[in-house]
């Protein structure tokens, strides 16, 4: 794999050892790095990177609408290197605005082609995924840009253990009786669900 993914991962998301899929992604890349934090305007590794004139750095994070955040051509001298943000979605935005160092790169655009799979997480909208569903649109979108060379097997190897982690908390929160750890019962379809009651969406993912 030519692309490095670094991994800037919220503290919150750290913690996480059952469904976390930031660390699952990054542990499947070779040569990819995991930095743990929030703020990482002043972190010295992430600074090198994004200084390095034999890196091309972008940032996989939505961009503003009819904005200069697309995507510019790949330098095909350059190493490509992509940033993934960590968190839950208000981890993830407040992750964005401290690091104001990430500011000036350029957005990965991904093709969202269908809703996230993470069916035990709520999302707020198609375009939210879990990290390893992220990075795998990602590959693909470097594929088509002569990058990468991303295929439906090496897809399916990437996106294995979480299809597989989703169907074991899927049959452990459908198991009767009273030791399931779910005492609310099977986990509604995404399209039954609404926002949390709070109304502060922390129970929301954007990626994780």
């Amino acid at each position: 794999m030519r692309t490095k993914f670094v991994f800037l991962m919220h503290p919150m998301e750290a913690k996480k050892t059952k469904n976390g899929t930031g660390r699952i992604t990054h542990l499947a890349l070779p040569g990819s790095e995991l930095h743990v934090g929030v703020d990482f305007r002043d972190h010295p590794r992430v600074n090198e990177l994004i200084a390095d004139p034999g890196r091309s750095c972008r940032l996989l994070y939505p961009a503003r609408r009819a904005s200069s955040d697309a995507s510019p051509a790949p330098c095909p001298d350059a190493d490509p290197v992509v940033f993934v943000l960590d968190g839950t979605w208000p981890c993830a935005k407040k992750m964005m605005r401290l690091s104001t160092n990430l500011h000036g790169l350029p957005r990965l655009p991904l093709e969202v082609t269908r809703p996230s799979g993470f069916v035990i997480k709520h999302q707020p909208g198609r375009f939210c995924l879990a990290t390893v569903e992220a990075v795998d649109a990602a590959l693909h979108a470097l594929t088509r840009e002569g990058v990468e060379r991303h295929d439906a097997a090496a897809s399916d190897a990437l996106l294995r253990p979480f299809r597989r982690m989703i169907d074991i908390e899927l049959a452990h929160a459908a198991a009767p009786g009273p030791k399931t750890y779910r005492a609310s019962g099977p986990f509604k379809r995404p399209d039954q669900r609404g926002r949390d009651r709070s109304g502060s969406g922390r129970n929301i993912t954007f990626l994780g």
